[in-house]
């Protein structure tokens, strides 16, 4: 991801998030040199950010346009920050979710994730939601 993607970035976020990140989020996102990957053709279909360390990665955001999930691109989102994370000598990574979002889990879990935990009213506005927090052990 670069700073010329962020408007196609901050618009996807719009339209698939509950909670949109600002466009100020994901540059500050950029300027601490977190994982920002996007994937693309000739508009940006997908994104996911991750900060990285050699004890926990943290999964930050990962999302796929509407028009373009169901076809395998954000495990290859996924897989990507997975690969960095281990290159990077990150020992699990880490995500939450909301409980509502079920496609998420299903490709989480398929990934290899372990549900830890719970975090109540996690996410708001616009709704509070609790969050599920998934872990992957790379050890």
């Amino acid at each position: 991801m670069m700073t010329d993607d962020l408007g196609q970035v901050a618009e996807l976020e719009q339209v698939v998030s509950p909670a949109p990140w600002s466009p100020g989020v994901f540059l500050d996102c950029l300027k601490a040199d977190y994982e920002c990957w996007v994937l693309r053709s000739d508009d940006v279909l997908g994104y996911v950010i991750a900060a990285l360390g050699p004890g926990d990665a943290h999964l930050l955001n990962i999302a796929v346009a509407p028009g373009q999930q169901g076809r395998g691109f954000g495990r290859q989102l996924l897989r990507e920050i997975i690969r960095v994370a281990q290159e990077r000598d990150a020992e699990r990574l880490l995500l939450e979710v909301r409980p509502s979002n079920l496609r998420a889990q299903a490709i989480y879990r398929k990934v290899g994730f372990q549900l830890l935990s719970r975090r109540p009213r996690y996410y708001g506005p616009p709704q509070k939601e609790d969050a599920l927090v998934y872990a992957l052990e790379f050890c």
